[in-house]
């Protein structure tokens, strides 16, 4: 046999281990039935090329693997990734995010500005609203059902894409040269818990033959929904090992924990503590007191809507000129249910900025007036309430475009490309409820400090349990909210082809360039401008700047079998010094079944609109331990409990010295604090250094197996340091970094209690400063991949694979003893060492079943060496024991079965969570994020799940 030719089809089968269509790496002249095989461009390269296995290492995800994964959109199909970070913002997790109703990919846990995601390799507009700085792509807005397959390139891509490609790209194909009419519909529900479900209706045409009718025009419309799911419904679902930990009272809240179904002493129409319910109460507990239950405004999952619509066209103007165009637009709808706002003296005052002057503000929770009418104590009296007439909403509604049109031809021996167009998007965010307005409130309650005197609080126009007018109401939850606006117009060109020889053999090069002009707006309404709505921040952004690139890529084949590539990328940036990236990379067919591949790259990334240009950042931070009035307060707290533990539960103190002790702890031990941010236009890119090494074989005709390590230095990071890291370094840092208010502001010791315990500064007011270039990181890892195909009696087998193991990832912490790496987090809180999938296909005439395993390695509940609560010992005082000190490792088994015996149908029946598997206790997000209350991972009330779709071809 023809050694090449062997060598052809030993890269077809690893091409298979990328799910890569295995025609695209046969003889290099011809394919079956004679035809002359396309060059093709690959991610990662500008280079046309046959053989699609480079030296760059490229997942391949074809659609019908996407069909038989069981995912609902394309945010599903990222997290699927094993190079990918679960974690990343997703729409369902994002109430509390400045990028509410988007959703986001993060590859190698560098975030998700690190992450450049291409349609059809070109960029698409950015999300309206940045994630506080973070500016990144809503997966939400781009199609599924449109898919033919997705690249991801696995290592840097600033050589051949610019900034952003530093931990990889992802590139998403749409079909092309389609004909026929698809109507696709699919459905999946939970079996445990039918609320949690969510439905995608598809509609796919194709007209014409680019080579017959000289054109094809491809019309995709996708409609997703998801419905809402609120927690009381579920709640006695929840893993019980959860409840078994928490089961101590949540400081100053009156919620229980452990006792999942508990109500809420904060309730409506309330309770005076003291003197019992206020009149008009639906439901007491066993004390006589009012209460709510909370549940029922916990929400599980937010009601979301997806319209996704692309029209693409390809045009044969001559045999060597062709035109295309391209029209992509979506539309995003989520609506998020917040909690109701409570009211209580117990409750931490609220600390947050102002926007027009930088200083803090703050909001007391004071004690209803001994005059008040509802009050008969004949003093002061603590009220605890809830606003059940807030309106408690968010929604988030989006719409993005894109809109290109380009030609592409031969010159000569060489190919040409080149387009313009025009991108964008816009996002309106508004909410109601959960926070005062402070001007509001002041007007139609009362006072919002601890000094003045105010008889009238809560007995002017708002009434307590009492209905209330809408003017009332508006008055105290306003609609805040953002709108932000971006868009993008740019131009791009290349050329390519063959330039000469190299001792016989061709070299390849590339040349091209793109201009790109950006406007960003984030536009807060008045009042988050004007630090009205109590402890909320706002983020303003209004710039634009040009940018301009060129570059240029070229192979050489030093050897028959050996291929150096090089590639560099220049780009220009305002008020950023020109950056180069380069990239050399080689591949090596040692034997036709065994080819050795390597690559060196430099990456950036240029500060965005939001980090350099003119731009402002105000937010809230809760739970802060406060280094200098923390033990002291744990002191206080611990003298407290004391005193309430010597007194019989007959005694009124009892209970109010053991109120206040979890108060003290939680002023100064999980304080609030303001965190002011501004643009700094003397910030330097990120940039970066990465390189791979591996090999793909072919052990035997049909089975193979890829290895690449891998190792990323990101320097020059764009950042914060963290308000802990402020905290503890405070003595150092200059003044006006670290704000304290006045002593004489103190309300959590009195003066004596000062004198005592030996505290000498004030609470925390706030922390102030700019972006800097500060910090770095490292990691390195394995990725293995493997395809198998197999004929057996009863049908063909196909399996493929994919792991990444996580060597090890270092974050460089500057205020760490003069600066230095700080722990290894592979192993650690959100860094699994090892994630793996396996997925077996068996074909049987018109039946396909698949089975896919996905695993995750244990990791501990421990983050880094700041974090002590959930070091061993931190377990240790929580009476946890190693084994809940950590994250178990977890294994999910999914089945598909395809059935195509209906001529044009396809019929699919996907059982997500097949064997019913709980995901692992994590008591840190159940504590932390969920407040002793709810898991933060809601597969563990979701169960086994099932989907079905139909697809039809007319």
């Amino acid at each position: 046999m023809n050694t090449q030719l062997v060598l052809k089809r030993g890269a077809a089968a690893v091409a298979l281990a990328l799910g890569a269509p295995p025609l695209l790496a046969q003889d290099a002249a011809t394919q079956p039935g004679g035809q002359p095989l396309q060059r093709v461009v690959i991610t990662g390269s500008n280079l046309k090329r046959i053989d699609v296995e480079t030296a760059t290492p490229v997942q391949v995800i074809r659609q019908a693997d996407i069909t038989r994964m069981g995912v609902n959109t394309v945010k599903e199909l990222m997290d699927t990734l094993t190079s990918a970070d679960r974690s990343a913002l997703s729409d369902i997790g994002g109430s509390n995010s400045f990028a509410g109703g988007a959703s986001a990919v993060a590859l190698r846990g560098l975030g998700k500005q690190s992450t450049l995601v291409l349609l059809n390799s070109r960029r698409v507009a950015p999300y309206a609203l940045a994630d506080y700085n973070e500016v990144f792509t809503n997966l939400d807005t781009l199609p599924l059902d449109a898919v033919e397959r997705v690249e991801i390139l696995r290592n840097g891509g600033s050589a051949i894409y610019g900034s952003d490609a530093v931990a990889g790209v992802i590139n998403i194909i749409t079909r092309g040269d389609y004909r026929g009419v698809q109507a696709r519909a699919s459905h999946n529900q939970s079996l445990e818990y039918g609320r949690f479900h969510e439905s995608t209706a598809a509609l796919t045409g194709g007209l014409g033959n680019l080579e017959t009718d000289r054109y094809n025009v491809l019309a995709n419309i996708e409609v997703y929904r998801r419905n809402a799911v609120g927690w009381r419904g579920i709640v006695d679902d929840i893993n019980p090992a959860y409840g078994e930990k928490f089961s101590a009272v949540a400081p100053g809240s009156g919620l229980m924990f452990g006792d999942r179904g508990a109500p809420s002493t904060f309730s409506y129409p309330g309770n005076i503590i003291g003197q019992g319910a206020i009149p008009g109460c639906a439901t007491l507990n066993a004390a006589g007191l009012c209460v709510y239950d909370r549940f029922s405004r916990f929400e599980a999952q937010p009601s979301a809507q997806h319209v996704n619509a692309l029209v693409s066209g390809r045009f044969a103007i001559s045999d060597t000129l062709e035109g295309f165009a391209e029209v992509l637009y979506s539309h995003t709808k989520t609506d998020y249910m917040s909690a109701l706002a409570t009211y209580g003296s117990t409750n931490p005052d609220a600390v947050w900025g102002d926007p027009r002057t930088g200083n803090a503000r703050s909001f007391t929770y004071r004690y209803l007036p001994a005059t008040h009418p509802l009050n008969t104590t004949g003093e002061e009296a603590e009220l605890r309430y809830r606003f059940a007439d807030d309106p408690g909403f968010r929604h988030t509604v989006s719409d993005q475009y894109r809109v290109l049109a380009g030609l592409r031809g031969k010159l000569g021996t060489y190919d040409w490309e080149t387009a313009l167009g025009v991108m964008g998007s816009k996002t309106k965010d508004r909410s109601r409820g959960g926070f005062f307005s402070l001007s509001g409130f002041q007007q139609v309650i009362g006072a919002t400090d601890a000094e003045s005197d105010d008889p009238l609080l809560f007995n002017r126009a708002y009434r307590i349990g009492q209905p209330n007018t809408p003017e009332v109401l508006a008055a105290l939850f306003p609609e805040n909210g953002y709108d932000g606006k971006i868009t993008q117009t740019f131009i791009d060109g290349k050329i390519t082809g063959e330039v000469g020889k190299f001792q016989g053999r061709p070299v390849n090069m590339a040349l091209g360039g793109e201009i790109r002009h950006e406007k960003f707006a984030i536009n807060p309404t008045a009042n988050l401008l004007a630090g009205d709505i109590v402890s909320n921040g706002a983020a303003t952004a209004n710039a634009s700047r040009t940018n301009s690139s060129i570059f240029t890529e070229g192979s050489v084949p030093l050897l028959e079998k050996l291929e150096l590539t090089g590639a560099v990328r220049i780009d220009k940036f305002k008020d950023v010094k020109a950056h180069a990236s380069p990239k050399v990379s080689l591949r090596w067919e040692a034997t036709p079944q065994l080819m050795v591949r390597g690559t060196w790259e430099s990456g950036f990334r240029a500060p965005n609109l939001t980090e350099s240009a003119q731009s402002s950042k105000f937010s809230f931070d809760n739970g802060e331990v406060d280094p200098k009035r923390c033990d002291q307060a744990q002191a206080l707290a611990n003298d407290l409990r004391a005193q309430s533990d010597a007194l019989p539960a007959t005694d009124p103190d009892k209970q109010l010295l053991s109120a206040r002790a979890d108060t003290v702890e939680g002023n100064e031990c999980a304080t609030g604090i303001a965190n002011i941010v501004r643009n700094n236009p003397d910030l330097k890119p990120e940039t970066s250094r990465s390189t791979t090494l591996g090999f793909v074989i072919e052990p035997i005709r049909g089975t193979s197996f890829s290895f690449d390590a891998w190792h990323i230095k990101r320097k020059d990071e764009i950042g914060l340091k963290s308000t802990q890291e402020l905290l503890s370094s405070e003595d150092s840092l200059v003044p006006g970094i670290v704000n304290r208010l006045p002593l004489a502001q103190d309300r959590t010791f009195t003066a004596a209690e000062r004198a005592l315990y030996g505290v000498t500064v004030g609470p925390l007011a706030s922390t102030s400063g700019m972006f800097e270039n500060t910090a770095q990181t490292k990691t390195s890892g394995i990725d293995l991949s493997m395809s198998s195909r197999v004929n057996t009696p009863i049908g063909r087998v196909d399996v493929l694979g994919n792991a990444t193991y996580l060597l090890d990832y270092k974050l460089f912490a500057p205020t760490r003893n003069g600066g230095s790496w700080g722990d290894d987090l592979a192993g650690r809180y959100g860094y699994s060492k090892t994630t793996a999938n396996l997925m077996a296909t068996l074909g049987m005439g018109s039946f396909s079943h698949s089975l896919r395993a996905t695993w995750r390695s244990p990791q501990k509940l421990q983050y880094d060496y700041y974090d002590e609560e959930y070091s061993p010992a931190g377990c240790a005082d929580r009476e946890w024991t190693p084994n809940e000190c950590r994250i178990a490792s977890f294994v999910r088994w999914d089945y598909n079965l395809s059935y195509t015996g209906v001529k044009n149908l396809t019929v699919s029946l996907f059982l997500r969570n097949l064997f019913d598997h709980r995901p692992p206790v994590n008591l840190r997000a159940f504590n932390a994020d969920g407040g002793g209350v709810i898991p933060q991972d809601i597969e563990d009330v979701q169960g086994r799940s099932v989907r079905l779709t139909a697809e039809y071809r007319f």
